[in-house]
């Protein structure tokens, strides 16, 4: 069983109908059953704790007053984590630096398998924003795919692929370590590599970055490998080697004392006015365009330039077609002014280092891309990550 609390469809259904209702119990139902996942996944978004801790104060705060917005009661729990994932990039906004998941050596060692756990973090920090993601949402957290879809503004299918490649990479990182344990007698190309990386007398311990990406590659292409990683080796079983990100004790009054007390309407009017919402009732993250999107950007910012180059070009030829030769001072005034640099956080739907462009997305898809037009403004362990309250 998870670390967190068990929620399924109908705990959902009365919470949100509590919701709807304005039960003053409401608020306090919501957090207990929704945050340690919460606060747990916006740790894996940003390495501040405290911001963390705020995006969760604050999407527990929109949920309760913009319940309304919310188009599919059956998406509640996917709402609940995308307004997690909008109050994180809101929060990591002008933040200079990488976000993504903090790969904390000392947290590493207190699992029952320091050297996997340090294992699991590194090959997490390998993967694309996306992909990490996914992982996270689907394996730890259990979304379903359209779940997982409509918390990252992209399809099904699209989750699918990224699932999948996530997955293989981190079990074939695993692996490398795993089976050079308990595998070696059954490979004796895997014996020889780790042989010639650490020694014949070796049994534990950590791998060398170089030295794991070769067996990982090795694990990838080998048949009795590959068997071997499906006997040994479980995303699921190692995404629990991570411990849960607790939230800080002192959130849950700070959640309830904003979302019931009458003097704190301004701070509740503050956390509602800053998302928007897709036509699903979902949060937009303004910095996370979609290709779509950035594509029609690019060819809107071309137009005005070809344009202009076009009649530049034009009155030139026609100077050309009458002196015998174009004028240098017209042609060479044609300058294409450089791109814009983007301004992007990596929450968007198409981040991510060294993924693969997405799928062309069928009509059998269940979650469509969200509209970027606003229409109104697994098993982990249970041990705590210390938090400051």
């Amino acid at each position: 069983m998870p670390g967190w609390p068990g929620v399924g469809r109908a705990d959902d259904h009365r919470l949100l109908e509590a919701l709807r209702r304005g039960d003053s119990h409401a608020p306090s139902s919501l957090y207990e059953a929704y945050a340690d996942r919460l606060a747990d996944y916006a740790s894996t978004l940003t390495p501040d704790p405290d911001a963390a801790a705020d995006a969760v104060h604050d999407a527990l705060v929109a949920a309760q007053a913009c319940v309304e917005r919310l188009k599919e009661p059956v998406r509640l729990r996917a709402w609940l984590y995308a307004l997690t994932r909008f109050h994180c990039a809101v929060r990591s906004r002008g933040r200079t630096g990488a976000t993504g998941p903090t790969a904390v050596l000392a947290t590493a060692e207190e699992s029952d398998d320091p050297s996997l756990a340090a294992l699991v973090y590194e090959a997490l920090a390998e993967l694309g924003g996306n992909e990490r993601e996914v992982l996270h949402l689907a394996v730890r957290h259990g979304l379903s795919t359209g779940e997982a879809a409509s918390v990252l503004g992209l399809t099904s299918r699209q989750v699918s692929a990224r699932l999948g490649r996530a997955r293989d990479h981190l079990e074939n990182a695993a692996a490398a370590i795993v089976l050079a344990r308990v595998g070696r007698a059954h490979c004796p190309d895997l014996s020889a590599l780790v042989d010639s990386g650490v020694g014949a007398s070796w049994q534990d311990g950590p791998l060398g970055t170089a030295l794991r990406k070769r067996l990982s590659r090795h694990i990838a292409d080998c048949k009795i490998c590959a068997e071997g990683r499906a006997r040994h080796v479980s995303a699921d079983r190692l995404l629990d080697l991570i411990p849960i990100a607790f939230p800080p004790l002192s959130l849950r009054r700070r959640v309830l004392d904003t979302s019931l007390n009458p003097e704190r309407e301004g701070t509740r009017r503050a956390v509602v006015e800053r998302a928007g919402f897709d036509r699903r009732g979902f949060p937009v993250v303004p910095e996370g365009r979609s290709r779509r999107t950035r594509g029609r950007a690019r060819r809107t910012r071309a137009t005005p330039i070809m344009l202009a180059a076009a009649c530049v070009f034009g009155t030139a030829g026609g100077l050309a077609l009458v002196s015998g030769q174009a004028p240098a001072s017209h042609l060479e005034a044609v300058r294409i002014p450089p791109t814009p640099p983007r301004d992007d956080l990596g929450f968007g739907p198409s981040d991510g280092a060294q993924e693969t462009p997405p799928e062309t997305a069928g009509p059998e898809e269940t979650s469509p891309e969200p509209s970027g037009t606003p229409d109104g403004g697994g098993t982990p362990s249970s041990a705590p990550t210390a938090r400051a309250p």
